[in-house]
């Protein structure tokens, strides 16, 4: 958790040990997601200036083909229960195999 706030955020020893948990939390999660915002729209630029080369819609089909935003989204705590339980399953399984 420190090595994320001081070094991708960017937070100061001070500021990081001021805040609270849930502030932290907050902060972590704007942080992602202009992280996300400014790679989208590096994507875009890029698949312009492609274009501007390229022209007839390969270059910006190419960049947009070829550069995949991450879809996946933080778990909520419902699905890391279930796959907790489903680990837990699988391993309890694997023990019956063994000792049966």
């Amino acid at each position: 958790m420190r090595s994320e706030a001081f070094g991708q955020i960017g937070l100061l020893p001070v500021e990081f040990y001021g805040l609270e948990v849930e502030e932290y939390l907050l902060l972590r999660k704007g942080y992602i997601e202009k992280v996300k915002n400014e790679s989208v729209l590096l994507r875009f630029q890029t698949a312009l200036i492609c274009e501007a080369l390229i022209g007839k819609g390969n270059g910006a089909r190419f960049v947009m083909d070829s550069w995949q935003l991450e879809s996946k989204a933080e778990l909520d705590r419902e699905q890391v229960r279930n796959l907790l339980k489903l680990k837990r399953e699988k391993e309890a399984l694997k023990r019956i195999k063994q000792n049966g």
